[in-house]
């Protein structure tokens, strides 16, 4: 060792991966289908009840099906959707991912890839597709860890999420106030105007996608947009499937069953007038600008509107609250106005949720999650208020017309922003009362998604393998993993 030369240490005691006996089962079913086995894969709150659907789908089409929890939701709140969708039955690994970002990436690689392994030498099986979602964490790096682990590819529902903003965001000036000329010439602008690829945000969200994308066998896209984003950047038209987004599937599921405790028994006050929903989480709406932005205009709508709000307290959000000084002063704002401004933990069920939205004392949801862009096409008369420069659902905006940007520049265009598209919703073309359903109808999605896994699986030659001539057709031999 030279002089000067410092160690840094980086290790950390891992949690062991938890494997579920009921994996004999499974992988002994299989072998008597002479069929591949699909791992679906959970990570976080939105994997849970949107990949919940694929799971019951498979099981009712008696596919091998297990899911492999990342772990990394693992308290009683964030982690509840697994017992709330029944997904307790299914889990056949859990990887106890814990950690920061780099930390879980890390720990999902190595675990993840080790995991396949081991089931191909205790099993004597290569055949396992693991199904992700979305643009998680758990998407990108599980994918890049089979790829590297095992040598073969993914599939991933909600492929193709490609963020994009209005052309018309080039022109705002954060330092100015908008005009109401200015409000509505933005509005209309991004329901008819152009749009661009603007890939940087939400982070790291769109880097985990793309990654996602490179390990992918079978693409599962929601809309004709995701797919032609897929195709344009040169993957097989062949494999990219638009099915729907599988979050109707679950909508649906939930209004079949009440929650336990009804979201009004637990808030008797929001059954009481319209409220705002607000959830706002975003690394990038956590910077020192847009969130000074942000909270000054859930301050001003408090207090020099007639609107009622409710904050959903996020992990991210409190944290952001402490960093920037800022918690006592919306908890002072909670106190002074206890009929108007409204905070709350995270709801446990996704069902109180869909109750709330559904009850039509909810009259928009100001949020930065692009899963609520979508849940929101299916709750007719909820306005969807998206708090960020971008979005990687825009086509619930130019072509739904049930959803509108609110840049958080400054405390002021939000607030005339919400103020216009209320007012004056119909008169800029937003369609709220006849939404344009367009992930597909509830139900349907998991079938579709399914349907085509089986017909992959039945076909007696699954190939989850990267080789060139294998998707070519050029020549068939037994599957190998080349120099792995």
């Amino acid at each position: 060792m030279k002089n000067g030369t410092k160690r840094l240490d980086v290790s950390r005691k891992l949690m062991p991966v938890e494997m579920s006996g009921d994996l004999d089962v499974v992988f002994n079913a299989a072998r008597r289908r002479s069929s591949p086995i699909l791992a679906i894969v959970t990570g976080t709150k939105p994997d849970f009840y949107k990949q919940a659907p694929l799971v019951l789908e498979a099981a009712r089409n008696k596919l091998p099906v297990f899911v492999i929890n990342t772990g990394q939701h693992f308290d009683e709140l964030l982690g509840f959707g697994i017992e709330e969708f029944d997904l307790e039955k299914f889990v056949g690994c859990n990887l106890q991912i814990r950690g920061d970002l780099v930390e879980k990436a890390g720990e999902l690689m190595l675990k993840f890839g080790y995991f396949g392994r081991h089931c191909k030498k205790r099993f004597g099986t290569e055949s396992i597709l693991p199904v992700v979602h979305g643009d998680t964490l758990v998407a990108g790096i599980a994918s890049l860890s089979w790829a590297f682990g095992m040598g073969q590819k993914v599939g991933q529902n909600e492929a193709g999420l490609r963020s994009m903003s209005p052309t018309a965001i080039r022109k705002l000036r954060p330092n100015e106030e908008p005009t109401r000329a200015k409000i509505e010439h933005f509005l209309h602008e991004q329901f008819f105007g152009k749009w661009f690829l603007a890939r940087e945000e939400p982070f790291p969200e769109q880097i985990d996608t793309w990654i996602c994308s490179a390990g992918t066998q079978f693409f599962f896209a929601p809309t004709q947009l995701n797919k032609d984003n897929l195709v344009r950047e040169g993957y097989p038209e062949e494999f990219v499937h638009v099915v729907g987004n599988s979050i109707v599937d679950a909508i649906g599921l939930k209004r079949k069953q009440r929650p336990q405790k009804s979201i009004f028994d637990i808030y008797p006050m929001l059954e009481r007038d319209q409220w705002i929903r607000v959830d706002i989480h975003r690394r990038e709406n956590l910077t020192p600008r847009r969130f000074d932005s942000i909270v000054g205009a859930l301050t001003e709508l408090v207090t020099r509107t007639d609107k009622k709000l409710i904050l959903v307290m996020l992990n991210a959000t409190a944290s952001a609250l402490k960093q920037f000084g800022l918690e006592s002063k919306l908890h002072r704002l909670a106190e002074r106005h206890p009929d108007k401004f409204l905070i709350t933990p995270l709801w446990k069920e996704y069902a109180h949720v869909v109750e709330f939205l559904d009850s039509g004392h909810c009259w928009a949801e100001m949020t930065d999650s692009g899963s609520m862009q979508e849940e929101l096409l299916y709750f007719p008369k909820v306005m969807s208020l998206t708090v960020r420069l971008n979005t990687d659902r825009p086509e619930t905006i130019f072509d739904a017309r049930s959803n509108v940007l609110l840049p958080p520049v400054n405390r002021q265009w939000i607030v005339s922003v919400i103020d216009e598209a209320h007012r004056k919703s119909s008169e800029l073309g937003m369609q709220l009362s006849n939404k344009k359903p367009l992930y597909g109808r509830p139900g349907q999605v998991s079938k579709k998604i399914i349907s085509i896994l089986k017909k992959e699986f039945d076909n007696g030659d699954a190939n989850f393998y990267p080789w060139l001539h294998q998707r070519l057709g050029l020549w068939k031999e037994k599957h190998t993993l080349g120099y792995m």
